[in-house]
């Protein structure tokens, strides 16, 4: 009996030892395909060479551009286990072009650069970090080994790899395999729209389009510039697109106006004005509306720039290190835009990543269930044998317990990390829906918020607040201070919040104000009465005060509207109507704002309608020298063909449209045609001056096309005369002194128009080139009165004191020119001796003396 219990002992301990030893080789199993493999290359000889390194990355971008996180991750992956330090500097090329941030950007790194210790490495990324690092590296870089990666433009990676001090990667976008994927989803396809902009990234994008259109010799390739037109009318050419176009989305951030727009809005544009799928090679827009396509990895692309810069730290010779042409890529599309579209799934490349694609909880846990499936199987298997051969063992029992114990933990364990994936996904969704500078509610936000209100049919009202004169702020005190005011603005906002208030940001330096439950303008004015409190006091950062002025349109729900997309465009359209009256206040929307706007809109189509058809013409007003009566010049004036429309109504709408560009280049052209015309004619020369408005100075080229403009029609630049306003000087100080050089240098006359209208006129006669100023029609009428001359002989003393002449504008009365030329005054202009007149009619008094055309009026009147 004793050797029979001794035996059934002994195959129950070998059970045991059987059960253990398949746990032991589940664990084993599990952990070696859960533990992570080692680095045979990586040694702590290397890291040590290494570390203390100090290597600088110079980025094209800003830090919230879009592809720029990915790059500095995968930089600092390699850098940062190395013990390499790792310090950036933004060029913010998108956001802001042209020399003047190249400029500024310069001076800021020489100066840390003399301030810092000399560094190790140059780390480029993109097309405008490695053109500073080429144009500059004698100065900043010298014998320092710069490493670039993500070159567009490959024929500029090609010159900066034969440089012996730089090495790197182009980026391939490859379209060609986008374009091939676009065909696969739509064989119908028979033409390819690739969407660019004028800028650096967008000429090489331009190139990248040309080249893949060679490997499709039977389609249709386009190039939409967007830099051509304004935003506008480049929608417009995006809905005219059908299901045969293939949208290649590569560059769109400003248009012809200068306008520019952040990557979130371009895809919030392409959204709203295209019907088809849109393909993109870049980082960027899935989820917000774009299909994705064969994408590149950024990451991975930084942590291959870093490699390479490793291997030159470590001894390898720079000019040895061939150019890298291989870009890492990876398909990733949006599931949601896909079943839009109906694209069969079948032919979706294998591996592809698919945004907004529910996971399935089998797919989500399958590892774990599979694990906790194993472990419940094989002690099934056990249990049973345990319970066939010894069903009278209470061990057994307390065996099975604890395994029953067992799949509790693990169930536990699946329920923290099913909790821990909701706390991560709700801590995802409160950054989606926040801005990441105030930490406000995000536009996103905002409009959820009020789309509830409108839903339940709710009141309340809707305001925008407008920071006035923030660009100003920016422009001089940079974009760190900006960025430092905004987030005070939000933490004041904040702090007037109630359960009824919901403040949000709207972009840029505009803020979002919903205030639920409230129609009555008393109840209304409370809320705007704090908000002016709120701003009344200074913002002070970095010991620099700064007292914040805001413009604000309100607008009420569902009194003015009852549509979400109606509201926001009532209350932007009173914002911008306090602009207009001078900003620092606030407005209702009323409807009338939408007849002005629709007048507004018209205007510009028939300023368009005019430019593309001809549609202007020009009068010329004589301007006559004061002691002898002889014409000695014209001003040119712009008129509408065919239209009784006053130009101190168009012009204004011209500006702000950015058609002033093009109609004071026509106005140029036309001006000096008509120069070279009447020296045909054997007319005397005589002096034409044009109008300058301070909105031209976004035409760069504005001076070069009039000396070409001079030298083919054979007109000397003397016999042109440019007049300009105080407010040019509003704009940009130092490129309005470029223009006025330059001018000077070609030999043009300047002239100050208004003069006496503003508040700074003596100020800027101290340093501004110019020749001759206008005294405006209201300071003549106000001091060339009996009593009042001293001002008047006290403003042309000064002037003549200055080396300038005086025309007086705007002159109706005979005695008014009598004193002027008492007075001293060198020209006049006014309809005392000619309004504006077309060509034919002021060619039949070219060669008179107006005086004593006048004085011979005048006398017959008399004898009359």
């Amino acid at each position: 009996m004793k050797k029979e219990k001794w035996n059934w002992n002994k195959k129950f301990n070998r059970l045991n030892l059987m059960l253990l030893a398949g746990i032991c080789l589940m664990a084993a199993a599990f952990s070696l395909h859960g533990s992570p493999s080692a680095n045979a290359e990586e040694t702590s000889g290397g890291m040590q060479e290494l570390e203390g390194k100090r290597i600088l990355f110079i980025s094209s971008y800003s830090e919230s551009f879009v592809t720029v996180p990915d790059q500095i991750k995968g930089l600092s992956s390699v850098l940062t286990p190395k013990g390499i330090s790792l310090d950036i500097e933004y060029m913010d090329t998108k956001r802001f072009s042209g020399e003047e941030i190249i400029d500024r950007f310069y001076e800021s790194l020489t100066y840390k650069l003399k301030k810092l210790p000399v560094y190790d490495a140059i780390i480029a990324g993109d097309d405008a970090a490695l053109q500073f690092a080429m144009d500059y590296q004698k100065e900043l870089f010298p014998e320092i080994p710069i490493i670039f990666f993500g070159i567009n433009d490959k024929e500029r990676a090609k010159k900066a790899d034969a440089n012996p001090y730089m090495a790197g990667g182009v980026e391939e976008t490859s379209l060609v395999e986008n374009i091939e994927l676009a065909l696969r989803f739509n064989p119908k396809a028979k033409r390819v729209v690739g969407i660019i902009d004028g800028t650096l990234t967008g000429q090489g994008d331009r190139k990248q389009l040309e080249d893949a259109a060679l490997a499709f010799p039977d389609l249709e390739f386009t190039a939409f510039n967007a830099s051509e037109c304004t935003f506008e009318e480049f929608g417009k050419k995006l809905e005219a697109l059908d299901n045969h176009c293939i949208i290649l989305f590569q560059s769109m951030n400003q248009d012809g106006t200068g306008a520019y727009l952040e990557l979130e809005e371009q895809f919030a544009f392409l959204r709203k004005h295209t019907k088809v799928p849109i393909y993109r090679a870049s980082v960027g827009g899935i989820g917000d509306g774009l299909l994705g396509g064969w994408m590149i990895d950024y990451e991975e692309m930084g942590r291959a720039a870093a490699e390479m810069t490793c291997r030159v730290l470590s001894g390898t010779p720079i000019h040895t290190i061939a150019l890298l042409e291989e870009t890492p890529h990876y398909h990733i599309f949006d599931y949601d835009i896909i079943q839009k579209y109906g694209i069969d799934q079948k032919l979706i490349p294998e591996g592809a990543v698919l945004f907004n694609k529910e996971i399935s909880p089998l797919e989500r846990y399958r590892k774990l269930l599979i694990g906790a499936g194993i472990v419940f199987v094989v002690l099934a298997i056990f249990t049973i044998i345990l319970f066939i051969q010894n069903i009278r063992y209470r061990k057994m029992q307390r065996e099975l317990q604890e395994s029953h114990e067992q799949l509790v933990s693990t169930y536990e364990e699946l329920t923290a990390s099913e909790e821990e994936l909701k706390s991560q996904y709700e801590k995802i969704e409160i950054m989606a829906k926040h801005d990441y500078l105030t930490n406000l509610p995000n536009r996103l936000h905002f409009l959820e918020e009020l789309s509830h209100e409108l839903e339940i049919g709710s009141y309340g009202v809707v305001m925008l607040l407008d920071i006035d004169n923030f660009k100003g702020i920016n422009d001089t005190l940079g974009h760190v201070y900006g960025d430092r005011l905004l987030q005070e603005v939000g933490e004041r906002l904040s702090g007037l919040q109630d359960d009824r208030m919901f403040c949000a940001r709207f972009g840029g330096d505009e803020f979002l104000i919903l205030i639920k439950g409230i129609k009555e303008k008393e109840e209304i004015q409370t809320y705007i009465r704090s908000l002016q409190e709120a701003f009344e006091e200074a913002f002070v950062i970095d010991e620099i005060e700064n007292s914040i002025n805001f413009s604000m349109g309100v607008t009420r729900y569902p009194k003015d509207s009852d549509n979400l997309d109606q509201l926001i465009m009532n209350v932007d359209t009173a914002m911008y109507k306090v602009k207009h009256n001078g900003k620092n206040n606030y407005i209702y929307y009323q409807e009338e704002m939408k007849d002005e706007i629709k007048t507004k809109k018209e205007l510009e189509g028939l300023l368009r309608q005019a430019l593309r058809e001809g549609g202007f013409y020009l009068c010329y007003q004589p301007q006559l020298e004061v002691e002898t009566g002889e014409i000695v010049g014209f001003e040119a004036l712009v008129r509408l063909k065919d239209c009784n429309i006053s130009p101190g109504i168009f012009i204004p709408v011209a500006e702000e449209t950015g058609h002033i560009v093009a109609i004071g280049r026509w106005v140029a052209e036309e001006a000096i045609r008509q120069l070279a015309d009447w020296r045909k004619k054997g007319f005397a020369e005589r002096v034409i001056s044009i109008n300058f408005s301070s909105k031209q100075l976004r035409d760069r080229e504005y001076t070069s096309y009039l000396m070409e403009l001079l030298k083919a029609y054979e007109v000397s630049p003397k016999s042109l005369e440019i007049e300009i306003t105080e407010s040019i000087f509003l704009e940009k100080d130092i490129q309005t002194m470029e223009f006025l050089e330059g001018w000077k240098a070609s030999g043009l006359q300047i002239a100050l128009d208004d003069f006496g209208t503003g508040y700074s006129s003596l100020n800027y006669l101290t340093y501004i080139p110019v020749d001759k100023i206008k005294l405006d029609k209201t300071i003549n009428d106000k001091f060339l009165l009996p009593g009042n001359m001293e001002v008047m002989n006290s403003i042309i003393s000064l002037a003549h004191g200055l080396k300038l002449k005086i025309t007086a504008e705007g002159i109706e009365d005979y005695d008014k020119y009598l004193r002027l030329r008492e007075s001293g005054c060198d020209y006049i202009q006014g309809y005392l001796f000619s309004k504006p007149l077309i060509v034919d009619e002021l060619e039949k008094i070219y060669h008179l003396n107006l005086l004593d055309k006048l004085k011979k009026e005048l006398n017959s009147d008399f004898n009359h």
